[in-house]
């Protein structure tokens, strides 16, 4: 609580942000705390709670708070959220991420904070000093690791990291990610400035880990990386050269784009501008959906297996992935904003996986709230359905013929076996043959 008579320009307003988490969400909170001499300082505060199917509502599991700065003077802000891997303690943990503006302006003071060690306590985990604010994308992926942008120049830090570190990469355009292999990649892709003026530029890669170069291009094509806002690799194998992955990167040009080892091999329309993340949610037997958020509040989400659209939701605050039901299988949480929206950030949601779940609160009816025309969005609900038919239709038929495969093996090595033990020479033809190796 602020006294009537402080002054206004020392107030710090409460910022909220949150992140999903085993199942459960974490809303981080940077406002002022009273202290027990009528002082004020500046402290963070999470709350985590998990979703109720009897009540249909998120109850809070736990609470608590960090101290991080006692002067009223320094003001704080949560930069970003994200739930990455501990590489020392082997697990997926939260993590958030705080800057404090020194009183004299000339610098910031970062620190990392997780809930590893305590569900009810946040530690310190990195804690670092920048001669200038962070601006656009800042992520968080595994160690954990922070990397940001700054000119033309991508800086990151770890706890093994022993300070601020930059890319040794001059390159422009960059873009962050990690590979999903047995230890792990950390990457940043740029684009090289040629030795001769009539060379084109190509995709250059960093291995943050190996501290190598690599071909970019086995990621990311040259002309793609130009308009990319995001990246995100499905499935990797192998290393330097020899590497092999599928990826899903959203375009500039309202285009999903799906890559294998570099090459374009599928895409999609998407109906909104400014992509900003893409997630991947596991339906189980029902496939993948990838979850594309924009910076406007919009979210697309697309089958995967036929990259065709879904649906399509506006005035989303935050969108999370996670098996919020406890049921094997994750599903999509849509936290919306917007005009009329409550101070409760969980109190209008809807979680779903477009494959028979749907609980939601504060809407206006029990369906998916779209954006798109209902004449288009039903479209592409049929396309969508129509080539997921399909694609189910022709792993049927793939499944007949290998049966028939299978029959005809085993009748024929009936008859083989059933000659030989009559002491009659089997006479097979040449497809035959072939069939009984």
């Amino acid at each position: 609580m602020f006294h009537q008579n402080e002054p206004a320009k020392r107030r710090i307003r409460a910022k909220t942000t949150n992140l999903s988490h085993g199942g459960k969400v974490v809303l981080f909170t940077c406002k002022p705390d009273p202290g027990a001499d009528g002082s004020e300082r500046s402290g963070l505060t999470f709350r985590t709670f998990y979703f109720e199917r009897e009540g249909n509502a998120f109850v809070k599991a736990t609470e608590g708070a960090a101290a991080i700065s006692r002067k009223l003077a320094a003001r704080m802000d949560v930069v970003t959220c994200e739930s990455a891997l501990d590489v020392q303690r082997r697990v997926k943990t939260p993590f958030v991420l705080v800057t404090k503006r020194s009183e004299k302006g000339g610098s910031f003071q970062y620190s990392l904070l997780t809930l590893a060690g305590s569900p009810n306590r946040l530690e310190p985990c990195i804690e670092f000093k920048l001669p200038y604010q962070m601006k656009g994308k800042v992520r968080i992926l595994q160690g954990p690791t922070v990397l940001w942008c700054h000119g033309n120049s991508a800086f990151y830090t770890s706890p093994l990291a022993a300070g601020v570190r930059e890319v040794p990469v001059q390159t422009t355009r960059w873009l962050f990610g990690e590979l999903p292999i047995h230890k792990g990649q950390l990457f940043a892709l740029g684009l090289s400035e040629p030795l001769l003026t009539n060379q084109p530029q190509s995709t250059l890669g960093y291995f943050l880990e190996l501290g190598q170069v690599f071909d970019g291009s086995l990621i990311l094509p040259r002309p793609y990386l130009c308009i990319t806002q995001c990246v995100r690799v499905l499935r990797a194998d192998g290393e330097g050269d020899a590497l092999r992955c599928a990826v899903v990167a959203a375009t500039s040009q309202k285009q999903l784009v799906l890559f294998e080892n570099g090459t374009v091999r599928d895409t999609c329309e998407l109906p909104f501008e400014q992509a900003d993340d893409v997630q991947v949610v596991n339906t189980g037997r029902s496939g993948c959906l990838l979850l594309v958020l924009f910076k406007q509040g919009h979210v697309c989400a697309v089958w995967k297996e036929t990259f065709q659209i879904a649906c399509c939701w506006s005035e989303v605050s935050s969108a999370h992935v996670g098996d919020f039901l406890g049921c094997g299988t994750e599903q999509a949480l849509l936290l919306f904003g917007g005009p009329g929206f409550s101070r409760e950030p969980l109190e209008k949601f809807l979680i779903t996986d477009l494959c028979g779940i749907s609980y939601s609160s504060g809407q206006d009816s029990e369906a998916p709230k779209t954006s798109l025309p209902p004449q288009e969005n039903s479209l592409f609900t049929l396309q969508a359905l129509e080539s997921r038919l399909q694609s189910g239709l022709n792993v049927l038929q793939e499944l007949e013929r290998e049966v028939r495969v299978k029959d005809r093996v085993l009748q024929q090595s009936i008859q083989v076996l059933a000659e030989m033990l009559s002491g009659r020479e089997a006479v097979l033809s040449q497809p035959e043959q072939v069939l009984c190796m």
